[in-house]
């Protein structure tokens, strides 16, 4: 898994703001048959794996690691503050 520079930048300042520990990935469903990866600023769960990744402190619910393998983690400033965008995630059939 990687975090664009970006989004690091974001993500740090969000952090802090926030007052959270972590970016915590999560199984958020199905779609299409597949699992879908939600994204939120969290505390960790007692069964997520623990990593630093680009100096982010991220939780990931271990239902999902096996799908952030390649995933990309992108962000930008809007108007409506900042906005993220996951690549990588495998192809959905539907």
């Amino acid at each position: 898994m990687k975090i664009t520079d970006q989004a690091c930048h974001l993500l740090d300042q969000l952090l802090e703001d926030e007052e959270a520990s972590c970016l915590r990935l999560f199984f958020a469903g199905f779609g299409c048959g597949e699992p879908d990866i939600g994204l939120t600023l969290a505390e960790p769960e007692a069964d997520d794996e623990l990593h630093h990744i680009n100096s982010i402190p991220v939780a990931i619910d271990q239902r999902i690691t096996h799908l952030t393998n390649e995933l990309i983690i992108d962000g930008k400033q809007t108007m409506e503050g900042p906005k993220f965008q996951m690549f990588g995630l495998p192809e959905k059939d539907c």
